[in-house]
């Protein structure tokens, strides 16, 4: 009796299983390649074969996790994602490579993005106060918001997402974290405290990957974040409504000339200006602005280059 009790709970069991294969194949209408579904009833696995996989299929599958992943899980998903989504098999990049391949775009060019759909979610970081916007600042363009924060604060990722760039950054961003979403968006995360993710690891919307803080160029504690598409940044307020700081839509419609500089700073770059130090020589100047010596003595118009006066104005560009 107690024989025959078993073998019906294994072939219950067994028999959910089968079912959920079939309702999970019918919707995403597929075959041949892999996908992983993951069975909340269970405690394993289901891989599924699947031919083709339509963005929406693989965002919901993605969707239907109700508990915690495990690392294989996270593995799986990660390089299955990095092998064939549309998002991550180009431009992503060398181990290290902030901005890869950045393209340019034409002021008519049109994206239509979806940002989320289904289940999916938006995560917007909790912060004190907003500093800064994006925009010319300074004589140099601010690529990003700039998020009152204090050191130590848990920063989460935005959207779904892989983390394509995680480690310290000598140009300015210090310990520096980008995650590629599944929409083909990027988000930036600068001057963190600590990085408590890597290249490689898959993110759901709202999970932390690391601490707020102060490193690299910065004047305290704040988080600087950005948003890019194709290396591009743009101005998050084209997607995120700053009176409750929630997304507009769930789609996002991004025009090529919102990713191309505003012609302020156009005309802030055109003309860049130094002022000389103790010590300075026209070479090390020269150097620093990525410019020839040459160059410097002949738009200042200069008749002794050797000798520079501390405090005197020259023109870069």
């Amino acid at each position: 009796m107690e024989k025959n009790i078993e073998t019906t709970r294994k072939n219950s069991s067994r028999g959910l299983r089968i079912l959920m294969l079939l309702l999970t194949t019918m919707i995403v209408k597929a075959q041949d390649s892999t996908l992983v579904y993951i069975d909340t009833l269970m405690s394993s696995s289901i891989q599924i074969n699947l031919a083709e996989i339509p963005d929406n299929s693989l965002r919901q599958t993605i969707d239907s996790i109700s508990r915690p992943m495990t690392v294989d899980e996270r593995s799986f998903i990660s390089s299955y994602l990095l092998a064939n989504h549309t998002a991550y098999i180009t431009n992503w990049g060398k181990p290290g490579e902030l901005f890869p391949d950045a393209q340019t775009f034409n002021s008519k060019d049109t994206f239509n993005i979806t940002l989320i759909e289904g289940d999916e979610v938006f995560h917007m970081n909790k912060f004190q106060s907003f500093n800064y916007a994006y925009g010319p600042r300074w004589g140099r363009m601010h690529r990003g918001w700039d998020l009152q924060m204090d050191t130590g604060d848990s920063l989460r990722s935005a959207f779904n997402g892989i983390v394509r760039y995680a480690e310290y950054n000598h140009g300015g961003y210090g310990n520096c974290v980008v995650i590629r979403h599944l929409s083909g968006i990027e988000t930036l995360y600068a001057h963190l405290s600590k990085l408590d993710c890597k290249s490689g690891d898959f993110l759901l919307a709202g999970e932390y990957f690391g601490l707020s803080g102060s490193t690299g160029r910065s004047s305290g504690p704040h988080l600087h974040w950005e948003f890019r598409y194709s290396g591009q940044s743009f101005d998050a307020m084209t997607a995120i409504d700053t009176s409750d700081f929630t997304l507009k839509a769930d789609r996002l419609q991004l025009l090529g000339v919102q990713l191309n500089d505003p012609p302020e700073y156009v005309i802030l770059k055109s003309a860049t200006y130094h002022k000389v130090k103790r010590g300075e020589t026209l070479g090390h100047i020269a150097r620093k602005y990525h410019t020839s010596v040459s160059s410097l003595v002949r738009k200042n118009k200069l008749k002794n280059p050797d000798k520079l006066k501390i405090g005197q104005r020259l023109r870069i560009r």
